[in-house]
């Protein structure tokens, strides 16, 4: 309620329960087609910027020298990695992991529907 979030499901009952305020029910099965049915249904295509959020309290991230988390991270995270990411809420640390390339490519392909679709609307 406080944060005005939308429930995104699959399940149609769920939708139906009195406690849910704001839903969406998502047409796809396809996660990278339900990426994009949510981000058309809301208009956040604007909005979309990746890797800015934490994935477990969703508040914003600041970039943070090595130095100062050293102390936090794995043995090969320290030797590997150099640039880190720390939410400013709940302190948790990111880094461009090995999953990283494969993410940006999601994103780039995410982006390229979503422009080319916005192109071909507004074109006079």
């Amino acid at each position: 309620k406080i944060d005005n979030r939308a429930l995104l499901t699959r399940d149609r009952r769920l939708l139906m329960h009195g406690i849910v305020r704001h839903g969406y029910y998502l047409r796809s099965q396809k996660p990278l087609e339900q990426t994009i049915e949510v981000l058309r249904r809301f208009n956040l295509f604007l909005a979309f910027a990746p890797f800015t959020r934490c994935l477990h309290c969703n508040a914003l991230l600041e970039p943070v020298e090595k130095g100062e988390i050293i102390e936090e991270l794995e043995p090969l995270t320290k030797i590997y990695y150099e640039q880190f990411r720390r939410c400013t809420g709940c302190g948790q640390i990111y880094w461009p992991g090995s999953h990283f390339d494969k993410l940006l490519a999601r994103i780039e392909e995410i982006r390229a529907s979503l422009t080319a679709e916005f192109q071909s609307e507004n074109q006079t």
